[in-house]
């Protein structure tokens, strides 16, 4: 669910996947997003959708159990050999892990999403959406980082959106339609200037196992 052709094909190397988001300038969003919402205490169970290589570990406190997954084989073998001793690291799609679950994938404290579901089709962001709740515990979050369209948006903005390799970058109410899906609680916020290099939009969406709240969000 992405354009992989010219030089999008090779993104899918792992160290030209990384060098390509240093150069875009997403340390800052990673920095960002685990500060503000990987609220951690001790050793605390973090589930990373579409991990890549692996570099959000990067960001993360040392002793939480940590295990990612990633369709990309090539990214998984990264990630093992650069943070294997600090985590474990799956090959596989949410939507596979939601057919099949695998021990590794429960009882998280928080899930996160970065990235990933604008990769996807609303059936697959269905289907990771369902995995995400079907594995955080009663008190567990999921949170996702995602671009995100705005209906009134600068123009050289939303061309540079759109030439994404994901395919499926959504406006607002899109994203917050689909989570309804799944999760009666939830909440979103748009980010703007978190990737310091380009002009993305972005909205975080976290949500939880909690009950409805009073206005449906």
């Amino acid at each position: 669910m992405e354009t992989a052709n010219g030089l999008k094909s090779f993104l899918r190397v792992s160290r030209l996947y990384e060098q390509f988001q240093d150069l875009a300038g997403t340390r800052n969003l990673r920095r960002w997003l685990a500060d503000r919402y990987c609220r951690f205490e001790g050793a605390e169970k973090v589930v990373d959708m579409g991990c890549g290589p692996g570099g959000m570990l990067d960001y993360l406190p040392r002793g939480i159990n940590y295990v990612g997954f990633d369709l990309n084989e090539k990214y998984i073998k990264t990630a093992r050999q650069a943070y294997g001793a600090r985590g474990t690291f799956l090959v596989g799609s949410a939507t596979e892990f939601f057919q099949n679950p695998d021990p590794h994938l429960n009882n998280a404290d928080l899930v996160l999403c970065i990235g990933l579901l604008h990769h996807l089709d609303d059936n697959e962001v269905i289907r990771a959406l369902e995995l995400s709740k079907s594995i955080i515990n009663p008190a567990g979050r999921l949170v996702c980082i995602e671009p995100t369209f705005l209906i009134h948006q600068r123009r050289f903005s939303k061309w540079m959106m759109s030439k994404d390799r994901g395919q499926h970058v959504r406006e607002e109410h899109m994203w917050k339609d689909l989570v309804s899906k799944v999760f009666n609680t939830f909440s979103t916020n748009i980010a703007t200037g978190l990737i310091t290099r380009v002009p993305y939009i972005h909205i975080v969406i976290e949500c939880s196992k909690g009950s409805p709240s009073p206005d449906g969000a």
